[in-house]
């Protein structure tokens, strides 16, 4: 069996939320917007709330700045309950996004996504990632269904700092390599066969356009590269992980993503910075060639994502610190027993290490060229 779960409609151009109103009015009449205060600034001048309200739409708006906790959850699911609401609108970041797919899964209504920085496909993706009151990784919710309605504004997202879709192509780049050491020929395994010509297609259009796009973005400029990396990050990342069945899956990069996450020293840092290095890890552990590890770790840097522990925010040595982020690395036996690498946490700790003195190195030649 497999299952596909994909928003109903996508809707990528400039000034979409200004028709905002008319395309949420179909799915509800009664909305509660769920929506960091940076993020409300970020769509001020877009015209979304009065368009709401000339479709007839009511809506209250309850801010959000906190973690996607089993417990917030719980907060903003019984305010939409007093609301009695429809529907419920999300704006803004993963986390933002997150809880309010949560809240909507939970109370059987649509949910609108208006993502206001393209850092994840949180905006696509059938499930919520969950965190404990530390901020570390806890686990995943998923979801019923992917958000009825994405509007992706992308004047929105090209005034967003370059930081975040820096963020969102690192993660994108992740989905082809965490996807393809799962293949899978046998008859069940067409649904990792999917992902991974998704994820391959994703990783295709930002090796053309992840720099262009980097550097368009925060300008507020919306250029050609622009919009490839945003669908890249949002569409093909999100499709790549929607279709689901039984094939086993080994996510490397995000299990040392979700080992980061108990440091507190990279609590400053985002999903996709984190990913990023997780994936240069996993390059390493699979002992690719080192012309092809030279060739991502260097896309990376150009991107400004971090490639060496002290970019993380981690001052301790390598060797200490690299054994304990293995040892927080939590993947099914099941998935990496059919790779075609061995993974352990030796193996694990002895591949940060390395990875972080590529990094090191690419550093240091940016650093002589300039």
């Amino acid at each position: 069996m497999i299952s596909f779960k994909a928003p109903n409609q996508y809707w990528n151009e400039s000034h979409i939320l200004a028709k905002g109103g008319a395309l949420i009015a179909p799915l509800g009449q009664k909305a509660l917007i769920i929506a960091g205060k940076q993020a409300l600034e970020a769509i001020s001048s877009s015209s979304f709330l009065l368009g709401l309200q000339e479709s007839g739409i009511t809506y209250s708006i309850a801010l959000f700045s906190g973690k996607v906790t089993t417990t917030e959850i719980q907060t903003y699911r019984n305010i939409a309950a007093d609301k009695e609401v429809d529907v419920i609108i999300g704006i803004g970041g993963g986390k933002s996004l997150d809880i309010s797919k949560a809240v909507a899964d939970h109370l059987g209504i649509p949910i609108v996504a208006v993502p206001t920085i393209a850092a994840t496909c949180a905006s696509w993706a059938a499930l919520s990632v969950l965190y404990d009151e530390l901020g570390r990784s806890s686990s995943y919710k998923l979801l019923k269904q992917s958000p009825s309605l994405v509007l992706a504004d992308l004047q929105v997202l090209a005034a967003a700092p370059k930081r975040y879709l820096a963020s969102g192509i690192g993660d994108t780049l992740v989905k082809w390599y965490e996807t393809v050491v799962n293949h899978n020929e046998e008859p069940d395994g067409l649904d990792i066969r999917i992902s991974i010509q998704i994820a391959k297609l994703a990783l295709e259009r930002l090796q053309i356009y992840a720099k262009s796009a980097y550097e368009a973005a925060g300008t507020g400029e919306v250029t050609p590269a622009f919009k490839e990396a945003v669908d890249a990050v949002i569409v093909l990342a999100g499709l790549a992980g929607s279709a689901q069945g039984n094939t086993p899956r080994a996510g490397i990069a995000h299990g040392i993503h979700n080992s980061l996450t108990f440091l507190p020293e990279t609590k400053d840092t985002l999903h996709g910075e984190k990913v990023a290095f997780g994936l240069l890890t996993q390059v390493v552990l699979e002992k690719r060639a080192e012309d092809e590890i030279h060739r991502l770790a260097s896309l990376l840097h150009q991107l400004q994502l971090p490639i060496t522990l002290k970019e993380l925010g981690i001052e301790q040595p390598s060797a200490e610190v690299a054994v304990t982020i293995a040892q927080g690395v939590q993947l099914r036996e099941e998935a990496i027993s059919h790779l075609s690498f061995a993974v352990n946490e030796t193996l694990l700790a002895q591949a940060i290490q390395t990875a972080d003195q590529w990094g090191q190195r690419i550093a240091q030649e940016n650093y002589v060229q300039q």
